[in-house]
Formats: structure tokens, C-alpha cells, sequence
């Protein structure tokens, strides 16, 4: 008897039929959601935190656990967020081989339990909003390699009352200062203008230390803040 291979075919064709409609559905879920990835990879063009596992802090210095960073492609490190509670806070010059070079933005906002902090001399870039709503700090000094200070840097260090700005700094942002109270400010560089730091709101005015016939002496005198051109 001859045998009829229909119903082998129809349910082969069925079978292939399923399997290849599926397939396109599965295929283009896939790729939308590798799109997204790619389309926010582009996006986003922030440097990722990138640790080392094995990296250490120098002795002495607060544990590396307590802050995220990067190492750069030049081979240098950013402290881009601190997760800590210490009173005291050291940041290490170097995180393994690669030197603390920058502190980026918002790295130390509302870090309120720090009353102290050390900041390495490898340091030369300060962010914006660095410190800002420290308001438990008291001691902090800027390195000398630092030639700017952004927006913001010390806003609302409400305990903060003694700080130097060293003669590197050629650039200042607004709001530097503001919400500090701040009773005594050297500023080294006798080029250095005022530029709405936020002292105006400040009551008792405090002092401006500054080499004689700085630029910031006679802001200062204009406005009826005591001076001082003993540094």
C-alpha cells in the first residue's frame, strides 16, 4: 500500500511555521534592548568609577573603602564621592601607584560628621560643591598646586571660620563662601578679585588678610570689612 506523506508535511510546516514566527519576535525584543544599552553607553559620556581591588591607601590615611574613585587614563586618581562617617578625614596621596590628583564634584557634599579634613599636595583640581553643607567642618587647608576654585567649593561650612586661599588660585566662581562663618580670610594672591564669594550676607564681617595693595584689600575697605595686610 502506498504510504501518504501529507500529514507528515502539513504538521512539518506547521512545526516551522511556529519556530519562524517566534523567532522574528524573540530577535527584535533582543535587539531594542541591546539598542537601549548602546543608545546609553553613547549617552552617558561620564567616566564610569573604575577601582583597583588590590590598590592601597598610604599609612595613615582614611581606608580606601570609604570613598569611590577612578583611575584616569593619564594614570592619576579622582575621589569622586565620599561614603564615610570619621570626624577626621585623611585622603591618601596616592591610591596604589596612581597620585590623588582631583576631587570632583559634590565629592564631600553633606559629609557632616567631618570636622577635619587633609587634602594631599598631589592635589590640583578642586570640583564644584567639593564641601558643600560640611557643616560640622573646621579645618581644611588648599593645597598650593590648586589654581581654581568653582562654584560653590565651601558653600554652607557653616563651622568653617579660619581658611586661606594660597596665591596659586587665579580663579574663583560665585558662592564660594557663602552660608560660611567665617571670622578671619587670607587670600595670598594680591590678583585675586572678589567675585561673589558670598561674604556680603556675612554679619559680623570678618577679616581679609592680604598682602598689601591686593586686589581683594580694596573690595574689602569698600565694603566695610575689616583689613589685615599681615599674612
Amino acid at each position: 500500500m502506498k504510504r501518504s506523506y501529507l500529514p507528515i508535511l502539513l504538521l512539518t510546516t506547521l512545526l516551522c511555521g511556529c519556530s519562524q514566527s517566534a523567532l522574528p519576535a524573540e530577535t527584535s525584543e533582543e535587539k531594542q534592548e541591546e539598542d537601549s544599552l548602546v543608545e546609553q553607553w553613547v549617552g552617558d559620556t561620564t567616566e564610569p568609577p573604575v577601582t583597583e581591588p588590590d590598590a592601597k591607601a598610604e599609612n595613615g590615611a582614611t581606608p580606601l573603602d570609604n570613598f569611590t574613585y577612578t583611575i584616569k587614563d593619564d594614570g592619576t586618581a579622582a575621589i569622586l564621592d565620599y561614603t564615610g562617617k570619621e570626624q577626621e578625614i585623611i585622603i591618601s596621596s596616592h591610591i596604589g601607584d596612581a597620585p590623588v590628583t582631583e576631587i570632583g564634584d559634590y565629592a564631600f557634599e553633606a559629609a557632616w560628621d567631618a570636622q577635619k579634613i587633609v587634602i594631599p599636595d598631589t592635589v590640583t583640581i578642586i570640583g564644584e560643591q567639593a564641601f558643600l553643607d560640611c557643616s560640622s567642618l573646621t579645618d581644611i587647608t588648599i593645597p598650593a598646586g590648586v589654581t581654581e576654585l568653582k562654584r560653590a567649593t565651601f558653600a554652607g561650612c557653616s563651622s568653617l571660620t579660619v581658611l586661606t586661599i594660597p596665591a596659586g588660585v587665579t580663579v574663583t566662581d560665585e558662592e564660594l563662601l557663602s552660608g560660611c562663618m567665617l571670622t578671619d580670610l587670607y587670600v595670598e594672591n594680591p590678583s585675586l578679585p572678589y567675585a561673589s564669594w558670598g561674604l556680603e550676607e556675612l554679619e559680623p564681617k570678618c577679616t581679609i588678610h592680604a598682602p598689601e595693595g591686593a586686589a581683594i584689600l580694596t573690595w574689602a575697605q569698600e565694603n566695610g570689612f575689616p583689613t589685615s595686610d599681615e599674612m
